[in-house]
């Protein structure tokens, strides 16, 4: 699952039982999450998905 809202979907990624990257653009400051990767915009993800296959 890649999203950039740790809640909606970091965690419901989490909790149907996926990997999960946030895209974290810096809206949600102090948010905690359980993300197993974080990058910064899409190239980032695209390269750890790459990666991953």
């Amino acid at each position: 699952m890649i999203g950039d809202n740790p809640l909606a979907d970091i965690a419901g990624g989490r909790g149907a039982g996926l990997h999960t990257i946030w895209i974290n653009r810096g809206t949600w400051p102090d948010q905690e999450h359980d993300a197993d990767y974080v990058v910064t915009d899409v190239l980032q993800a695209m390269e750890i998905l790459h990666d991953e296959t």
